[in-house]
């Protein structure tokens, strides 16, 4: 499991994972962990949180119960924008310059008429692209009420 997590973490390219796994390097913990990412544009794309955040001095997080929010509507404030989707997972690496998550911890994805669920992700801010690595399953919701609209229409 531990040879799976360092190919994961070397996929996403991040330097000095091994000598934080090793314990070399002190941590800053903070509580209530929150980072706002932006577009191009200076709107709000997503943020993430979690409950804890192990700060890596070779700019790795280490989070603990992960929540991350994804947005579309850039026409209203900040403040009143909803989540179009949820990510949530017990425990992730994320890189704060690379903009790069990484877990090998259960992952659930929860949108307006889905929630998919596996084991292990990879998350890339710049294309907005997220992997589940295993055991992925997709629920669809309203599905019928959904195409009965298209056809309807």
């Amino acid at each position: 499991m531990m040879d799976r997590m360092k190919w994961m973490l070397l996929v996403l390219g991040f330097a000095g994972v091994t000598v934080f796994a090793q314990g070399t390097g002190e941590a800053t913990q903070i509580k209530g962990f929150r980072v706002p990412l932006y577009d191009d544009g200076g709107n709000l794309t997503s943020q993430i949180f979690g409950e804890y955040a192990n700060m890596m001095p070779d700019g790795m997080v280490e989070i603990t119960d992960l929540l991350m929010e994804f947005y579309d509507d850039k026409d209203v404030g900040e403040e009143k924008r909803e989540a179009r989707m949820r990510v949530t997972s017990p425990k992730c690496f994320f890189h704060r310059e690379r903009q790069m998550a990484a877990s090998e911890s259960s992952v659930r994805i929860a949108g307006d008429n889905m929630v998919v669920t596996g084991t292990g992700f990879l998350w890339n801010n710049e294309d907005q692209k997220l992997v589940i690595m295993t055991n992925s399953k997709v629920i669809l919701k309203n599905i019928t009420r959904t195409m009965n609209q298209g056809v309807a229409e």
